[in-house]
């Protein structure tokens, strides 16, 4: 189901015929499955940088918090620029760092579906141009 701000952006039933279609083929895993690097080597390269200095490279988490510390930035350390993952962690750390990682992700499911609606309407205003064209033929 479309929420609503969605919906109303979508003034005919021909765009959301087509948003129905082509949205759900623009919003597949591929769009979200290649971040974009909020971090960066001091030399401005796009490398990502481990924020935490006490995680080794080659441990077994060091890609999986590259990816939430670096990449989506909703896992943080300690002051002193640690994760001490070594720690215990209590259920309510675990669900305040789950809560912050899903707004991170929702944030960006609602940037994808924004850009995704500018999409289909540029592409749908065209073929209805196009269309035009072809009736005055």
């Amino acid at each position: 189901m479309m929420n609503e701000a969605l919906a109303m952006t979508l003034s005919t039933p021909l765009r959301r015929a087509i948003m129905l279609g082509l949205g759900t083929a623009m919003l597949g895993a591929s769009s979200l499955a290649a971040p974009v690097p909020s971090a960066q080597a001091q030399d401005g390269s796009s490398e990502l940088v481990m924020p935490f200095s006490d995680v080794p490279e080659d441990h077994w988490a060091y890609q999986a918090l590259l990816n939430l510390a670096g990449v989506h930035g909703c896992v943080s350390g300690y002051p002193d620029g640690t994760f001490q993952g070594d720690n215990t962690v209590s259920r309510y750390e675990f669900a305040a760092g789950m809560d912050a990682c899903m707004a991170v992700l929702t944030q960006m499911v609602v940037q994808q579906q924004q850009e995704n609606v500018q999409e289909v309407n540029a592409i749908i205003d065209a073929m209805e141009e196009s269309l035009e064209e072809l009736r005055q033929l």
